[in-house]
């Protein structure tokens, strides 16, 4: 498995990414996956369920996307700007 290098890896709050043909913003980092939170900046809403799974209030759509590959050997392909921060240790 690679290494993340945590400090560049915080470079990219606030940071707009395409993510399956979306413009998304960065809003959180999951340092410990390593994932990112991404918000869609289309501002879709989606209703949100409760933990019994009713309906309740319209929120901004939100993704929460694994920084690795699913061998955890290269970059996420689904974010291919990443490869332009230089973030592997």
């Amino acid at each position: 498995m690679v290494r993340v290098n945590a400090q560049k890896l915080q470079g990219l709050l606030d940071r707009t990414l395409i993510y399956r043909g979306l413009p998304c913003r960065v809003i959180e980092i999951l340092a410990d996956d390593p994932a990112l939170v991404l918000w869609d900046q289309q501002d879709q809403r989606i209703i949100q369920a409760n933990q019994y799974g009713d309906a309740g209030p319209r929120v901004p759509r939100t993704f929460t996307v694994a920084l690795l590959d699913a061998r955890g050997e290269a970059l996420n392909p689904d974010l291919p700007e990443l490869a332009g921060f230089d973030l592997l240790a």
